[in-house]
């Protein structure tokens, strides 16, 4: 008996320190480096980063004052993918969806350990109004778990190689990451526990990565470790959606995560204090090592701040925009469609475009189109070629179907296919004349001679639509000259009062 407990208390022992050894110091979140590598990899990453921080910032600013937390809640389809080479790493789905529950528990602020907030910044914690749903239709519309699985030769995987997002490299490629929170789940060795790619990264990077040992909650989880509750998770879709680390990016107190509601911190937190901890002249209440964002154990870990939350959402609905839109938890079929070009819808008489259908959802059986002044005027294609022939404004109308749902959207006025010369009014005109340039014209300069021949007025040429002021003009009857790749055009036109 002697023997069989010391066998077993070694095995405990040497599971505790493989769990250490991969949990590295502390969290050992790679986001910062990964981001680091995005920079040196990819050249255009930095000035996306830029704009993404105008748009937030931006966004942030027109919010109605007082007005810190939008209402509505916002919910984000997500995929799970699992990749595995030994048995232990291909974890059940249970596990997985315990990993969606503790997500909603914490966006939310559902969890149950609110109460270890302590009361001194429980008035910053904040429900973050963001969801998380399982996907129930993949990209090609098909029924889905929402959890892949692949098998791979691979013993562990890196942020530096990235290679778990491509199926080439032994790993999965992304969904539609528009529409998906890709969230991949597999061995990333002893160096790393997650990481996350920002709201600018390139889409077949896009998204979350988890070493398999953090995913879920116990009892599911079942690691013998400091990151069985599921909050790795919650730490990197933080990062996924524009937080950074509580203390900033370096151990200085010159450094800031931009969230005004954080205390300003050294650095990260390891392990679980037993009470507050001070740092760079933030008392009396020092670190908020109770935050998502920081390293704490996921014991420890418990809120957002409103700030955050604001933060996030801007995220959502700047950069991250479409993923509010998507139907893909709900399987509900929309109808979707486009040309090939977006100047396509612009014509002249004659001209024939491709339009080109797609839905969201699960997948159409059936196509039907309606081209109000096109030819033909309905087509059972997916893509079907439509020419105009007469100028005029045109509606297109495409209902898809399958077996238990259908959906009709029109797009009214889609279609312009404008006369083959300039159009000029209105004529007699009073204020402003208007020129609208023909779909295979580009006028040059525009001119507004008097009848003596004099130039009164000269236009500036920057879109197709030219309006003219001629407030100050007398009233009478003057010549518009416009010189365009068609030829020079003189036109009548008449001021009046």
């Amino acid at each position: 008996m002697r023997v069989y407990t010391l066998v077993l208390f070694l095995a405990f022992a040497f599971v505790r320190l493989s769990f250490a050894q991969t949990s590295g110091q502390g969290r050992s979140c790679s986001t910062d480096a990964y981001l680091e590598t995005l920079k040196r990899q990819d050249p255009g990453f930095e000035e996306r980063s830029i704009r993404t921080q105008q748009a937030v910032q931006q966004h942030m600013r027109q919010r109605p004052a007082g007005q810190a937390l939008q209402q509505a809640t916002i919910t984000i389809p997500v995929v799970f993918h699992v990749v595995y080479r030994a048995g232990s790493e291909n974890i059940s789905d249970a596990q997985v969806l315990s990993q969606l529950a503790v997500l909603n528990q914490d966006f939310r602020r559902l969890n149950a350990d609110t109460t270890n907030t302590p009361d001194y910044f429980q008035p910053f914690a904040a429900d973050s109004r963001i969801e998380f749903c399982l996907a129930v239709v993949d990209p090609d519309g098909n029924p889905t778990t929402g959890i892949t699985r692949t098998q791979t030769t691979k013993e562990s995987f890196s942020y530096f190689s990235d290679q778990i997002k491509s199926t080439a490299n032994g790993g999965v490629d992304a969904w539609d990451t528009r529409l998906y929170l890709n969230i991949w789940i597999g061995n990333l060795g002893t160096s790393s526990i997650g990481y996350a790619s920002s709201p600018d990264v390139s889409p077949n990077r896009d998204g979350v990565v988890l070493h398999y040992r953090t995913v879920g909650a116990a009892p599911l989880n079942n690691s013998l470790w400091a990151y069985n509750k599921g909050r790795t998770a919650t730490h990197e879709v933080g990062h996924w959606l524009g937080l950074k680390h509580i203390w900033g990016n370096g151990m200085t107190c010159n450094d800031s995560d931009d969230i005004d509601d954080t205390p300003n911190q050294f650095s990260q937190t390891d392990g679980c204090p037993g009470g507050i901890e001070l740092s760079c002249d933030n008392g009396p209440y020092g670190n908020m090592w109770q935050n998502y964002m920081d390293y704490s154990d996921d014991a420890c870990m418990n809120l957002f701040t409103k700030g955050q939350a604001t933060y996030m959402q801007s995220i959502l609905q700047t950069t991250r925009r479409y993923m509010s839109a998507s139907s893909v938890c709900t399987g509900e079929l929309r109808s979707r469609f486009s040309t090939a070009q977006p100047q396509d819808t612009l014509l002249a008489p004659g001209d024939q475009i491709q339009f080109l259908g797609s839905f969201s959802g699960f997948k159409p059986t059936q196509w039907q189109w309606e081209f109000e002044g096109g030819t033909p005027a309905t087509s059972t294609a997916q893509n079907p070629t439509v020419r105009y022939s007469r100028p005029g404004r045109y509606s297109v109308t495409l209902t898809t179907s399958n077996g238990s749902s259908s959906h009709t959207l029109t797009k009214e006025d889609y279609i312009y296919v404008t006369p083959d010369n300039v159009k000029v009014y209105p004529n007699p005109a009073k204020g402003y004349i208007v020129l609208e340039q023909a779909a295979r014209q580009q006028i040059q300069s525009v001119e507004l001679l008097n009848r003596h021949g004099q130039v009164m007025l000269r236009g500036e040429v920057a879109d197709r639509v030219i309006r003219l002021d001629v407030q100050h003009l007398p009233a009478g009857m003057y010549l518009l000259r416009t010189t365009s790749t068609n030829g020079t055009a003189v036109t009548k036109v008449s001021l009046v009062r």
